[in-house]
């Protein structure tokens, strides 16, 4: 099957781009890897989706037969992985799709059609250090290398450790002749030459995808700040554009969301319905709700047709949903952010051909405002911005320069020393399990939800122990940094850490002084609320 029958027949495209006609010909003549330079809202999901799913129609698998798509976030795999099973049940109500990830290890042993999962998720199991495939350490790794794998978003990691654990990963594929594609709207010059230097790639290789997508998205800097002496300043001309336009704002960090989302509620007198948070300070299933409802009130696609809600619908966020959301709000409102997170947020807005948006970017304050991003990185992407006045952010040649000249991403072996020591003997090694496998330089701890006002029993400890055995733990857990625990239980907030009896199959906790990564931690639920997240602000606590 031609590639513009494919597309025609199972995603109904009745003519893809010519970069996505280039990466089906570069995918079958089995050229890898694959660079795919392209913007947000052209179709690089689809781009490798489509030659991969063709294999399915020819009952011919020469170019693996299975595909492992990772995402840089878990809040991003299950979007994408719901687009690509509608895909999927296109081409055959037979081709599996499964998730793998901390909230949801459906697929520990990589073993599926599709497997769409987080760079955490594949590096421990290439390395075969994932606790949750037991005895079977092996099968993973083996799946892989039966796999094509696609770096989605391979730009957003912005940490020189984690660029480290990716360029090795690269590394070995390449040397080990396993297929692998890498996908990015953003990412600048210097990541490029740096993630392959020491990997061959012709012009062949990388493929550019320069498209017009005939929308159009106006720009506006503003002065001062969304959030300034801890008010929210919107002005009332802005907040009558919020009320009558599908909306997105879009906010650096969660207590800064939180307070914005909590003042355009209040003054729009608005209910649950017509205005959404997002960020990852939410347990897996508030998260995923709060997902959906975001996607039912801003124009989506469904079954390639557009639906216009006609509902109010605003949604206030943090950088979650720079990728792997697929709507178009009409109105952007954001903080200033590095020229690649603008440029995904710009990707939320006026999406789809020939609409037409409107984005307004606010400064942060100083001091931290600008975090998690390095301060140097908001003030060039500023300082272009003003240079740049007639900037069109639809336009991808001008993007590409708004990235290459603003920021400067690298990779840093030195600090990723030890997880790049232990990442290469496990290659050499196939008899040695590694323990010193991280991705990323932070350690995670868990936060469980409970609502002590549901348990039984005179004393307190009898009611967490009762209110325990009726909580599922993986639906109301929230990971977070370990140094957000400290400051958490500095404040008097977190108390009691969670041990897991084996024998018994019973969860405990004991009263704790410290933070331990790796550890599950009790919150009770007076700390979270449904629709804002965890209330207590912590300054690490970011996104």
């Amino acid at each position: 099957m031609k590639c513009e029958e494919f597309y025609k027949n199972y995603f109904a495209i009745e003519s893809p781009y010519e970069y996505q006609v280039k990466v089906w010909d570069g995918i079958y003549s089995l050229k890898y890897p694959l660079l795919i330079k392209a913007p947000t809202g052209s179709g690089k999901t689809e781009a490798v989706l489509a030659p991969f799913l063709s294999q399915f129609i020819n009952n011919s698998f020469s170019i693996a037969p299975r595909l492992i798509y990772l995402l840089p976030m878990r809040v991003l795999v299950n979007n994408v992985a719901q687009r690509i099973k509608k895909y999927c049940e296109k081409v055959s109500p037979y081709i599996s799709v499964e998730i793998q990830h901390g909230d949801l290890p459906s697929a520990p042993f990589f073993i599926a059609d599709i497997i769409v999962t987080t760079l955490d998720q594949f590096l421990y199991g290439f390395a075969r250090a994932s606790k949750q495939v037991g005895r079977h350490i092996d099968v993973p790794a083996g799946a892989i290398a039966s796999s094509m794998v696609v770096f989605d978003e391979a730009h957003m990691y912005r940490d020189e450790f984690t660029f480290s654990i990716t360029r090795a990963l690269m590394e070995i594929l390449y040397k080990s002749n396993i297929p692998f594609v890498v996908m990015t709207a953003t990412m600048p010059e210097s990541l490029d030459k740096n993630l392959f230097e020491n990997i061959s790639m012709d012009s062949e290789r990388r493929i550019f995808g320069d498209i017009d997508l005939k929308s159009h998205l106006e720009i506006t800097i503003k002065e001062e700040p969304l959030i300034k002496n801890n008010e929210v300043n919107i002005s009332d001309e802005i907040l009558e554009e919020i009320k009558h336009k599908k909306t997105l704002i879009v906010l650096n960090q969660v207590g800064r969301a939180q307070r914005v989302y909590e003042e355009i509620k209040n003054r729009l007198d608005l209910n649950n319905g017509k205005i959404v948070l997002l960020h990852s300070r939410f347990t897996k299933s508030d998260r995923e709700r709060h997902e959906k409802e975001a996607v039912s009130i801003i124009p989506h696609k469904e079954n390639g047709m557009i639906i216009r809600p006609e509902r109010t619908g605003i949604v206030v966020s943090t950088q979650v949903l720079e990728a792997g959301i697929d709507f178009s709000s009409e109105l952007l409102l954001t903080e200033l952010a590095p020229a690649d997170c603008l440029v995904q947020r710009a990707g939320r807005c006026a999406r789809y051909e020939g609409e037409n948006g409107k984005m307004i970017i606010f400064p942060v304050e100083d001091d931290k405002g600008h975090l998690p991003y390095k301060k140097e990185h908001l003030e060039k992407a500023l300082e272009w911005l003003k240079i740049n006045s007639v900037f069109n952010i639809k336009d991808f040649n001008q993007v590409c320069s708004f990235a290459d000249q603003t920021l400067d991403y690298q990779a840093n072996d030195y600090e990723a020393r030890d997880t790049l020591i232990d990442l290469y003997e496990c290659v050499l090694y196939a008899d040695e399990k590694p323990e010193n496998i991280q991705l990323r330089e932070g350690k995670p701890i868990t936060l469980v939800i409970i609502d002590l006002s549901i348990g039984e029993g005179r004393k307190k400890e009898d009611r967490i122990r009762n209110v325990l055995q009726k909580t599922n733990i993986r639906a109301n857990s929230i990971s977070v940094d370990f140094k957000v625990g400290w400051k958490l239980l500095k404040d008097g907030i977190l108390k009691y850490r969670l041990t897991f009896d084996a024998e018994k199959g019973l969860w405990d906790f004991v009263e704790t002084q410290d933070i331990s990564p790796f550890n599950y931690y009790l919150l009770e639920k007076d700390n979270y609320d449904p629709y804002k997240g965890v209330i207590p602000d912590a300054s690490s606590f970011i996104i």
